[in-house]
């Protein structure tokens, strides 16, 4: 997909532009041409975020998305439905299930596990979604466990401990803050992550979990890797996280962090080898230039809620 589908709407290209209403737009899912049914998937999300999608569109869609040879038009698809929530039929639940059980598109697995989280939020396969190949499927399984309460202290641990995608790691740090079971256990490993993780934006999000334990020893890594960290946006967190510990104004703790050059932040090139990391509401880019999948996320997490993981 071009860059100019990336990160804008196709609303503005399609039918409804002219008058014309969900419908027309169901009508060229059927077409031959790839990038009309591209067009018309993708402008059903925007249909499905503002007025929700007729039974006889979601059905549609279920069927481009088990069907169509386009990613493009799959990933769009499962997109649209998952914020339609699913459109109260049964054959989509059983076309999101099966594209994130086989589709061999990590984008459109990824994207059916956002979708899977609205429409079957209970549903076993997300949490087996955590042994995806793809680690950007990995990361929206972490983000939608941990947003409806069902990512397990074992799971985060284990994603912390031995996930090589470093997205993944960032949000089962910032979920293991609230799930842990074993706190000296928790606060013991996000101070190794903050102390070693090569990810900048990893040791943030272990910072701000250390600081919602505020433990003494929580305390302690926070001074003494988090405001002596590299990156300054680190530090930063760090600072914001210890005051917080602390039930105090970032401002009124005497510590001085002293920026370094610019660059090393969450985000920096220099500590992502491959290039930028996603950030809590913004996945990384797709390797080929595709929009990212996640980019509306499990419910609540800011666009989708990710691009995120997880809405």
């Amino acid at each position: 997909m071009s860059d100019k589908y990336a990160n804008r709407s196709a609303r503005a290209r399609s039918p409804t532009r002219d008058g014309g209403d969900e419908s027309d737009l169901r009508s060229l899912l059927d077409s031959p041409r790839e990038y009309e049914r591209r067009d018309a998937a993708l402008a059903l999300v925007d249909e499905a975020e503002s007025d929700g999608l007729d039974a006889a569109t979601a059905s549609a869609l279920a069927d481009r998305l088990a069907e169509d040879d386009s990613e493009d038009v799959r990933q769009f698809a499962v997109e649209a439905l998952g914020v339609a929530g699913g459109g109260g039929t049964e054959d989509v639940e059983t076309a999101v299930r099966a594209a994130l059980d086989a589709d061999d598109d990590e984008w459109v697995r990824a994207e059916s596990v956002v979708a899977l989280s609205r429409i079957a939020p209970d549903a076993d396969a997300l949490a087996d979604a955590l042994g995806d190949d793809s680690g950007w499927v990995r990361r929206n399984a972490v983000i939608a466990l941990g947003k409806t309460g069902r990512a397990t202290p074992e799971d985060l641990t284990d994603r912390i401990k031995n996930d090589p995608h470093p997205a993944v790691r960032e949000y089962a740090a910032l979920y293991l803050g609230e799930r842990a079971e074993d706190v000296e256990e928790a606060v013991r490993l996000l101070a190794a992550v903050l102390a070693r993780d090569p990810e900048a934006f990893v040791r943030a999000k272990a910072a701000e979990s250390l600081g919602e334990f505020a433990t003494d020893r929580a305390e302690q890594a926070l001074e003494t890797h988090g405001i002596t960290d590299r990156s300054d946006d680190v530090k930063r967190t760090a600072k914001r996280a210890l005051a917080s510990a602390r039930g105090v104004d970032p401002d009124q703790l005497d510590v001085e962090i002293d920026d370094g050059p610019p660059g090393g932040g969450p985000q920096s090139r220099a500590e992502t080898p491959n290039g930028p990391g996603p950030s809590a509401d913004r996945p990384g880019p797709a390797p080929d230039g595709r929009r990212p999948s996640g980019g509306r996320g499990p419910k609540g997490d800011g666009p989708p809620a990710p691009g995120e993981p997880p809405n």
